[in-house]
C-alpha cells in the first residue's frame, strides 16, 4: 500500500530525511516514533505530496511520485495529487476544522464539493462516521462548543469521510489535555483493528506499543530501527533507541 524509495528532503542546505527507504503492506499499522526535529513530521508530509521531494519515489494506494523538476508541478502531477487526497487521508496536531460549519457541515463538504456526492448520501456516511467516534450528538455543534478531543475526532470522521485507503496521522494528540487525549486514541486503535492501513506520528509509547504491527524510530533524518513493537520497545538493538526510550520513560505525564 505504501512504498519508499530513497527518499531525500532538504530545506535549503539544511537535509532533513537522508534517504529512506520503507514498504507498508494493505492493513498494516506502523507508527513513527523518535526524538523532535527528527524528520518525522516531514516524512509524512512527503508521503501526501504536502511537501516536495528532492530524490526518491513514493507510492502511495497506487499513485506513484518522484522528484519534480525544480518542483515545478505538471498538471498531471496536480492530477495525481488530487487522486492521492482523495485515497489517504491525513489528520494533523491541529483540528483544521471550519469554524463556521456545524460538526455535520465539517464532515459533509469534501464528500460534495470534491467527490461530488448527494447531500443524502454524504449525510447518511456522516452521521454513521459521527456514531463511530462517539458524536452523533454533537452534529449540531460548531467547533467552539466543543472540546479538544470533541473536535480531533470531528477530524477523523472528515478524512474517514472521504473513503480513503490510507489514514496519516500527524501527532494527533500532541495538542491535547493528557485527559483528552484517550478518546481520540480509542478511535485511532478501532481502526487499527478494523483493518485500515495507518501511519502514525506519536510520541504516546503506550499506544504505539499497544496497536502498532510495527514501530519505526526515526533519528537524524533516517530510521534508525524497526520492528514489532515487542522488539523495540523490549529488546532495541541500537544504543540510540535504548537511549530515546530511557528519556521518554524519565519524562513526566
Amino acid at each position: 500500500m505504501i512504498t519508499v524509495n530513497e527518499l531525500i528532503k532538504s530545506y535549503g542546505t539544511q537535509r532533513v530525511l537522508h534517504g529512506i527507504s520503507h514498504a507498508q503492506q494493505k492493513g498494516e499499522a506502523v507508527v513513527i516514533i523518535g526524538p523532535s526535529g527528527c524528520g518525522k513530521s516531514t516524512f509524512l508530509r512527503c508521503l501526501n505530496q504536502l511537501e516536495a521531494i528532492d530524490s526518491g519515489k513514493i507510492t502511495i494506494a497506487g499513485i506513484t511520485f518522484d522528484a519534480q523538476d525544480g518542483h515545478r508541478l505538471t498538471s498531471d502531477d496536480r492530477e495525481k495529487q488530487r487522486q492521492l487526497r482523495l485515497r489517504a487521508g491525513m489528520v494533523f496536531q491541529s483540528f483544521n476544522l471550519f469554524p463556521h460549519l456545524t460538526v455535520l457541515e465539517n464532515v459533509i463538504i469534501g464528500p460534495i464539493q470534491v467527490n461530488g456526492e448527494t447531500g443524502d448520501t454524504a449525510r447518511e456516511r456522516a452521521r454513521d462516521l459521527l456514531k463511530k467516534v462517539g458524536l452523533q450528538d454533537r452534529a449540531d455543534f460548531h467547533p467552539c462548543q466543543l472540546s479538544g478531543g470533541q473536535q480531533q475526532r470531528v477530524a477523523i470522521a472528515r478524512a474517514l469521510a472521504m473513503q480513503p485507503e490510507v489514514m496519516l496521522f500527524d501527532e494527533p494528540t500532541s495538542a491535547l489535555d493528557p485527559e483528552l487525549r484517550g478518546e481520540v486514541l480509542r478511535v485511532m486503535r478501532d481502526l487499527a483493528e478494523e483493518g485500515m492501513t495507518m501511519m502514525v506520528v506519536t510520541h504516546e509509547m503506550a499506544f504505539a506499543r499497544a496497536m502498532a504491527d510495527r514501530i519505526l524510530f526515526f533519528d537524524r533524518g533516517v530510521i534508525a530501527e524497526e520492528g514489532t513493537p515487542e522488539q523495540v520497545f523490549t529488546e532495541p538493538r541500537q544504543e540510540r533507541t535504548r537511549e530515546f526510550l530511557r528519556k521518554v520513560a524519565e519524562t513526566p505525564g
